[in-house]
């Protein structure tokens, strides 16, 4: 009994980690499109220079261009906070010698403003460079939760009859079980978009305009159980795939220090 509630939560956990894998990559690619992460840190840095008192409007439209003449692909590779996995990489958007290096070269400055902002950018720059992070890290969760949503609408993802079919049908618990175990052996990370895909055909999952109708809009108690069951889905998915991959261990660890003592 105990192995068969385990066997369903693996598989309930694998499921759960491919949809937060499938949103991690939205994710990734809706920000790199809209090139979040570079207006995020333009928005900081010129918030930053704003409450500096001794800079007038032409120095500030000077830093202001700057910024804005970066390239958004010289800083990905520098600016990644966060892999598949949740892994933690360099925060820093933009540097503290790169940005000190951007006021030097402002025309027309006088050298004791040059030398109090870059006393400023030395004093304050740890903060703004949280606050960057912290203020991407809230749009990427935001978006992941928003994308979360429409994802468990188009799949119908209810969470709840997920738990009643694993629990009622082994077949498909055995095979979601043998996906988790895959995720878990493997590296969850480097999973690509068509393996994620593929699996979760393998697991029935599959797009069905015609039948989302009856599905939301019935006037009767399955609708409302339905949308509860999506809703709910969605903020298990928004909890992310380091989330779910951490719970996915642990369980087939309990499970298999179970096996062993049984044996």
């Amino acid at each position: 009994m105990l192995m068969d509630i385990l066997g369903i939560l693996i598989g309930f956990i694998g499921i759960m980690l491919l949809f937060s894998l499938l949103i991690t990559a939205l994710v990734h690619g809706a920000q790199a499109a809209l090139q979040l992460r570079f207006k995020n840190m333009k928005t900081v840095i010129n918030a930053f220079f704003d409450h500096i008192d001794i800079l007038d409007e032409p120095c500030k439209t000077q830093l202001a261009d700057k910024l804005n003449g970066r390239s958004p692909i010289s800083l990905y590779a520098t600016a990644l906070p966060l892999d598949i996995l949740g892994n933690r990489l360099k925060l820093s958007s933009i540097g503290k010698k790169e940005l000190i290096a951007i006021v030097q070269s402002i025309a027309g400055m006088l050298p004791e403003h040059t030398a109090k902002i870059e006393k400023e950018i030395h004093e304050h720059f740890d903060t703004v460079e949280e606050i960057m992070s912290q203020r991407f890290k809230q749009w990427m969760h935001q978006l992941s939760i928003i994308l979360a949503f429409v994802i468990c609408f188009v799949f119908q993802l209810n969470c709840f009859s997920l738990l009643d079919k694993l629990n009622q049908d082994s077949l498909y618990r055995q095979q979601a079980m043998q996906i988790s175990q895959d995720l878990n052996l493997g590296d969850a990370a480097e999973q690509s978009q068509t393996q994620i895909e593929h699996n979760l055909i393998a697991l029935n999952f599959a797009i069905e305009p015609a039948t989302w109708y009856d599905y939301y809009l019935s006037l009767d108690v399955s609708s409302l159980f339905n949308w509860l069951g999506i809703i709910f889905s969605s903020i298990l998915i928004s909890l992310g795939a380091p989330f779910w991959f951490n719970r996915l261990r642990d369980v087939v660890s309990l499970r298999d220090k179970l096996s062993s003592i049984k044996k």
